[in-house]
């Protein structure tokens, strides 16, 4: 090989390298925007409420809902939408649509208006989330430099997620709630032109066209109803007829769907996914890991806004400080699943967040923000490696033709476990509360968080009995 060919491969290495950067950085903004919207709403919800006219409840509810219902109920048909018309394309696309749902809901005239936009929002942020993380696995091979990048990845979602809380106060305070909706429209225009030009198309070229429509009807249908019973279970009481209703369409739902997909070649969702590499294990161990950290988060926010009475933007800067460890961790973790292997940065990281959650189930009654702080940062450190290490053991292996259905199933898994969390720990918190001596008692109340945290714990437990017990899999993955 010549001098000049040596100079030219390095420059073709060189420029490779160079838009691998760039296509990651397109992909982790989008990704950053998505888990915004999940949290920026929720510190306008008071001024939104006024600003509307708001006495209704169950309308300020399901303006705070309606993101989330529609974001869970939609991913897998985004994946797989994604996955057999390009991944390229629906990112795009979708991407216009989060803008445009976000004008609505920006400029809306009515609870109705504002409640289609948010539920639209949700629905373009299903189909960009696995189109992502689609994009990511076709642009960056298995190995370390996807599992770095995986690390960023999973730093942009917290960096979001917190920014959003910390965002959303001041934007409220000194725009106004509209601006925490309108704020994705500049941020949409920006991210087109890049992804436009630097994004690679990808697809699966070996399945036909044809949509799984009975699955996406009837997965779509599922999570919806699945999400809604066990977030609202609480609120309306679980043996209310909107809860049993619901309930009831998930079960049916689920079994139809599972039926369906064992019998169709073409399936929204393969069984046989699950069998590959780590993937099913991933997804088992994602769920019990966002049961722990979810349910903590709620009971935490509780705790801080309502028993040491701060507002939600020191709520949100309480929060940050844990958000900041995250995406620092995050940004390391793939060097250190590189050098101690896969399996233990996972065991490791869920041992820590443990530590992280017993460090605060004896909530105190006063002078307790400090404890909050250092159990959110121990707990912060060791969740990210738990959940950047499940993504790359969720990831690798999987059939090219479906990386976005296996990112779908990554976040399906996410806020099912989020749903469950939340679920469980607010019912615990209102049994113990309503045994010690009821609401009007800010001790019983304080009772109830305390015995919820042990949920969260015992939550976290399991996340390390599933681990070790599905531990060559995850051997094998680290061995890959």
């Amino acid at each position: 090989m010549t001098k000049a060919s040596l100079q030219a491969t390095e420059r073709d290495e060189s420029g490779y390298r160079s838009r691998q950067v760039w296509q990651l950085a397109i992909i982790c903004g989008t990704q950053f925007l998505v888990a915004l919207d999940y949290s920026i709403i929720n510190v306008a919800a008071p001024s939104i409420r006024e600003g509307m006219g708001l006495t209704s409840g169950g309308d300020a509810a399901w303006i705070l809902s309606a993101y989330a219902l529609a974001f869970s109920g939609f991913l897998l048909l985004g994946g797989r939408v994604a996955d057999l018309f390009g991944r390229k394309r629906v990112f795009l696309w979708s991407l216009v649509g989060l803008g445009l749902a976000s004008l609505l809901a920006g400029l809306a005239w009515s609870p109705a208006s504002l409640i289609a936009g948010r539920a639209l929002q949700g629905i373009a942020a299903a189909f960009i989330a696995p189109a992502g993380l689609g994009l990511l696995q076709a642009a960056i091979p298995e190995g370390p430099r996807r599992e770095r990048a995986l690390g960023i990845y999973g730093s942009a979602l917290s960096a979001g997620f917190v920014s959003g809380m910390v965002l959303g106060g001041v934007l409220t305070q000194y725009l106004g709630w509209r601006s925490t909706l309108l704020i994705n429209i500049p941020i949409v225009l920006l991210a087109c032109v890049p992804a436009k030009a630097l994004l690679d198309e990808s697809r699966d070229t070996r399945s036909s066209r044809n949509l799984d429509v009975t699955g996406a009807a009837l997965g779509t249908i599922g999570m919806v109803a699945l999400v809604f019973a066990l977030t609202e279970g609480q609120k309306h009481g679980w043996l209310s007829a909107p809860i049993l209703l619901s309930a009831g369409i998930a079960v049916a739902s689920g079994a139809l769907f599972v039926r369906a997909e064992r019998r169709k070649r073409d399936a929204l969702v393969p069984v046989s996914i699950f069998r590959t590499g780590a993937i099913g294990a991933a997804n088992l161990l994602n769920v019990v890991l966002i049961c722990s950290y979810g349910g903590m988060l709620f009971i935490l926010t509780l705790y801080l806004q309502e028993h040491l009475d701060m507002g939600a933007l020191a709520t949100g800067l309480t929060f940050a400080v844990s958000g900041a460890i995250a995406i620092v961790t995050g940004i390391y973790a793939g060097k250190l699943v590189e050098r101690f292997g896969l399996y233990r940065v996972l065991l490791s990281g869920i041992a820590i967040e443990t530590v992280g959650i017993l460090v605060m189930v004896g909530l105190p009654e006063g002078h307790g923000l400090t404890l909050v702080l250092v159990g959110t940062a121990v707990n912060a450190f060791g969740h990210i490696l738990a959940l950047i290490t499940t993504s790359i053991a969720g990831t690798n292996g999987v059939d090219e033709g479906r990386r976005a259905t296996a990112g779908a199933l990554i976040n399906v898994s996410q806020q099912l476990g989020l749903a469950v969390g939340v679920g469980v720990v607010t019912s615990v918190a209102a049994y113990f509360t309503a045994a010690s001596g009821g609401a009007g008692d800010p001790g019983a109340v304080l009772t109830g968080w305390r015995w919820s945290l042990w949920f969260s714990v015992a939550f976290a437990v399991g996340a390390i009995i599933i681990t070790v017990l599905f531990r060559k899999r995850f051997e094998k993955e680290q061995a890959a």
